[in-house]
């Protein structure tokens, strides 16, 4: 027996065939069965949208059993009455409560009852359109989406995070509904205001072979031990650079892959050297202990920084540490995605040297408080406790913010962050970087006349 079809809406042929069965005196049953849909499908499709056509007023005969007591008589008022009341064939009491086969209709004066496929369909079809036009919310909810939600996405610059706050105080928006009114400019909130607006353009392809000696830790070798080991912890590693120049300073970024946390680390240079002393000082601050079980495997790229396999192992024996291929960042794409909400505080093309230490965690703080959808709401800091205690991350000056409070716009960092950004870019590569600076009144609205954290 083949399957049923009910997920899916009729079509004109669908409905051209209803007719010609109802016209044929096939039952409900029999025609669900021809359309392989439910019996009660097709029983609701023909209540829905037949159409009713009364009898003429031939000889003082009218329609509406109310006619005599009625206070509006006119000429054909059946017709756009709302509170006619007809007498009703008694064949229309048992299915398909339709008149389309019935031998009886020449000289019937009851009110007639028809499903017709091409007015079915109509009707169909300009529900659908109205039903999805306009903004069914109540006054108080589209003051909320915006007001609150506007500057909420303003503020984090993440749909899916503000969603989660506002519909913690009783409400049900779904995120997709709010994607959809957001594209057909029905809110507040425009395509401009969100954070990945930019053409994602095609890369050309190029050689991912492997430039350096990095034999039995390639990728290859990190996807064999991740098959042989699957419960072990995985972190993996990255740098952020700002302008491209000797000596300039870096962000050094480890990320625990199963949680998203992200930590972040300031270096003077891009070297091997002071890759090493840094994530030496990091097992210093956590303990030896923690940092083995943490870092069971640590992925990594083809960076000079990071290539130097022998001495990575001298200094950190208990960690397995692997390569992706060159131009493969995809190959730790969790990572990258933290590293695109670094970019939205701190754009690319613009110089590290005025940020501190400080300026990076609080930067981190804020990541790591932005709720996950895949991690079905939470955020980073509620499962980290697994991997490193609360009072070894103050240590690290990482603190937990309140989701309300989450900002990853260039303004968290102060007016030092905005000054360092127009110095670098022009107001064109600031919108080609994703980048929306707030106006004054924004500033107003979002911070309440607060000073900066950061300030």
């Amino acid at each position: 027996m083949k399957k049923k079809i009910n997920n899916t809406h009729l079509t004109y042929e669908g409905r051209m065939l209803i007719e010609k069965l109802l016209n044929e005196g096939k039952s409900v049953t029999e025609i669900s069965k021809i359309l392989r849909r439910d019996r009660s499908n097709i029983g609701r499709e023909i209540m829905k949208h037949r159409i009713v056509f009364y009898p003429s007023t031939y000889n003082n005969s009218h329609p509406c059993t109310k006619y005599e007591t009625c206070n509006i008589k006119e000429y054909e008022c059946y017709i756009h009455c709302k509170n006619i009341e007809t007498n009703l064939c008694p064949k229309l009491a048992s299915t398909t409560h339709v008149c389309n086969s019935c031998n009886s209709k020449k000289g019937c004066r009851y009110a007639k009852y028809y499903y017709k496929a091409l007015e079915a369909d109509c009707e169909y079809r300009n529900n659908w359109k109205k039903d999805r036009e306009g903004l069914h919310y109540t006054e108080e909810e589209i003051n909320i989406l915006n007001i609150d939600f506007y500057y909420l996405v303003l503020k984090n610059k993440s749909i899916y995070h503000s969603l989660a706050i506002i519909n913690k105080r009783g409400f049900n928006f779904k995120i997709s509904t709010i994607y959809k009114q957001i594209g057909r400019n029905q809110l507040n909130l425009k395509r401009s205001d969100l954070p990945r607006r930019r053409k994602v353009y095609k890369k050309e392809d190029v050689n991912k072979s492997y430039k350096r000696e990095v034999e039995g830790c390639t990728y290859e070798d990190y996807e064999l031990y991740k098959e042989q080991h699957l419960e072990s912890n995985e972190v993996q590693m990255d740098t952020v650079e700002g302008i491209k120049e000797n000596n300039a300073p870096v962000i050094l970024t480890l990320e625990i892959v199963k949680i998203n946390f992200l930590f972040m680390f300031r270096l003077d240079c891009k070297t091997n050297k002071e890759v090493l002393n840094e994530l030496k000082h990091f097992e210093n601050k956590i303990t030896e202990e923690i940092f083995n079980k943490l870092m069971e495997i640590l992925l990594t790229d083809n960076g000079s920084e990071f290539v130097s396999v022998n001495e990575f192992k001298k200094l950190f024996k208990e960690i397995n540490i692997f390569y992706c291929h060159p131009y493969s960042s995809y190959e730790k794409g969790s990572i990258e995605n933290n590293h695109e909400l670094i970019r939205r505080v701190i754009p690319k093309e613009i110089s590290l040297k005025p940020y501190t230490q400080k300026d990076f965690n609080l930067l981190c703080s804020h990541i790591n408080s932005l709720c996950r959808k895949d991690m079905n709401g939470k955020c980073p800091f509620e499962l980290i406790e697994k991997y490193i205690s609360l009072d070894k991350l103050k240590e690290l000056e990482i603190n937990y913010i309140k989701e309300e409070d989450v900002t990853l716009i260039p303004e968290l960092l102060g007016d030092k962050n905005i000054d360092n950004i127009k110095r670098y870019l022009d107001g064109k590569e600031i919108l080609k970087a994703n980048i929306r600076l707030l106006t004054e009144d924004e500033k107003r609205n979002i911070f309440g006349g607060k000073k900066n954290e950061n300030e």
